[in-house]
C-alpha cells in the first residue's frame, strides 16, 4: 500500500477548504454588489421622481425587495427593479381586477396560451381587430373577457387613423424610450402590474416617461379592470 506524504494530504485538504470558502464568498459578494448597484439606481430614480410626484419613498428590504412608493393623481402605485434591465410597475388603487388577462410584446414565437401561475389558470390568445396591437402585442384572456377587449380595441380605431383608448395606451407603453418589451398581467389575486424589459436606461433618467407610463397604465386599469 502506497503511503501518501503528509504534506500532500495537507495541501489537498487546504485546497478543498479554500474551495468551499472562496467560491461561496465570491458568489455572495457578486450578489451583494449587484444588489447595491440596483439599490443605488432605484434611489437615484426616486430622487428624480420627487420633482414630479411629490412625496416619494422607498420601502422594503433585502428579502421583500425594495420598491418606490408614490401617487399619480392621488392614486397609489409602486415601482421596482426586480432584476437588472427591468422595471416593474404595480398599481394599488384599492380595487382588485375582476378578470384575468395578459398583454405582452410579441416575440419570434407567440404561444397560443398564457399561464397565470397565481390563479392556476390557462388563458387563450385573443385575436384583436387592430393591427397596432395584434401584430406587436399578444393578448390573452377568457373567451368572454376577450370579446370585451376586442370591443375596446375596435372603439379605439378613430376615423383619423390616430389610436385612442386602449389601443393608444398599449402603443404608448410599447414605444416608451429604451423599452425592448413589456408584459401586463391582471388578475383578482395578482392585481394589475406591468414589467418592462429595457435595452437602455431611459426610464431611469427620464421621469416624464415614467409619468407617461403610469398615466397610461392607470388608463388601461380603468378600461380593463373596472368592469
Amino acid at each position: 500500500m502506497i503511503e501518501i506524504p503528509g504534506w500532500i494530504q495537507t495541501f489537498v485538504l487546504a485546497g478543498i477548504g479554500l474551495l468551499f470558502v472562496v467560491v461561496p464568498v465570491r458568489v455572495i459578494w457578486g450578489m451583494t454588489r449587484e444588489g447595491r448597484e440596483r439599490r443605488r439606481k432605484l434611489q437615484e430614480l426616486a430622487d428624480r421622481l420627487k420633482g414630479r410626484f411629490g412625496p416619494v419613498r422607498i420601502e422594503g428590504g433585502f428579502l421583500g425587495g425594495r420598491r418606490i412608493r408614490l401617487t399619480h393623481e392621488d392614486r397609489p402605485a409602486a415601482i421596482a427593479r426586480p432584476r437588472p434591465g427591468e422595471i416593474a410597475l404595480r398599481l394599488e388603487p384599492g380595487v382588485e381586477p375582476r378578470a384575468h388577462a395578459v398583454l405582452r410584446t410579441r416575440g419570434r414565437i407567440t404561444w397560443p396560451f398564457a399561464w397565470m401561475g397565481e390563479s392556476l389558470r390557462l388563458l387563450r390568445r385573443v385575436h384583436m381587430v387592430d393591427p397596432l396591437i395584434d401584430e406587436t402585442v399578444a393578448v390573452y384572456a377568457s373567451s368572454v373577457y376577450g370579446s370585451y377587449l376586442r370591443e375596446l380595441a375596435l372603439a379605439g380605431i378613430a376615423p383619423t387613423g390616430k389610436p385612442t383608448g386602449l389601443v393608444e395606451s398599449v402603443v404608448v407603453l410599447r414605444r416608451l424610450p429604451g423599452v425592448r418589451s413589456f408584459e401586463l398581467r391582471m388578475s383578482p389575486s395578482g392585481g394589475f402590474r406591468i414589467r418592462f424589459r429595457l435595452d437602455a436606461d431611459d426610464l431611469l433618467h427620464r421621469p416624464e416617461d415614467v409619468e407617461s407610463a403610469l398615466h397610461h397604465a392607470f388608463r388601461l386599469y380603468d378600461l380593463m379592470a373596472m368592469v
